[in-house]
């Protein structure tokens, strides 16, 4: 999975060194052929709420094609950085929804090679896949007294390697390279 990602990645965002690249792709294909699953989630989530945790139960909303407000109520993936949940009054959340529900090419969004989702092979997440596209911002004092309440479990934190992961993945869905056209107007719209 993480040898097509890499791939992916360089198409979309051709910065990276060649030879970074493929050292890195190397040294996953290498770790898999040796057998070993790669884990991108910790044992148990940190101490505190923090980027890359997934929470349980938070409400989603969105407006369809003609305006109406549509809900659902999903696990949530925390988007914010860890120092702006400590230091600010919102928190920005997206929906982690169960991979029976991913209506795409499967194999596709496994690989990771799709722009607005996020799959993460480990245990905690293997049946469930995180969704870009409906962020979402609440209230810190909100979800945290979800949380003391027990309304709202954590239900895992991303270690080291799923936390890059994961910013490269947000990157990706974010910040890629804009198309030649869109880049070619901007450009000239400078002059």
């Amino acid at each position: 999975m993480l040898a097509e990602f890499i791939d992916f990645v360089d198409s979309v965002l051709p910065s990276v060194s060649p030879d970074f690249r493929d050292g890195a792709k190397n040294a996953i294909l290498q770790f898999e052929k040796d057998g070993e699953q790669l884990k991108y989630m910790m044992n148990e989530p940190l101490d505190e709420l923090s980027q890359g945790d997934i929470i349980s139960k938070i409400p989603f909303s969105y407006f369809d094609d003609d305006g109406k407000q549509m809900l659902f109520t999903a696990d949530a993936f925390v988007l914010s950085t860890s120092c702006h949940i400590d230091q600010k009054r919102r928190i920005v959340l997206c929906p982690v929804l169960p991979i029976s529900s991913f209506s795409g090419n499967l194999n596709d969004l496994q690989k990771n090679i799709i722009f607005d989702f996020m799959y993460i092979p480990d245990a905690v997440m293997e049946k469930n896949y995180i969704n870009f596209e409906y962020m979402g911002t609440y209230s810190k004092d909100l979800i945290f007294q979800g949380l003391s309440e027990g309304r709202i479990k954590r239900i895992g934190s991303l270690n080291q390697l799923g936390y890059y992961f994961f910013i490269v993945k947000l990157t990706v869905y974010l910040m890629r390279k804009e198309d030649k056209d869109t880049l070619s107007r901007r450009n000239f719209l400078v002059r």
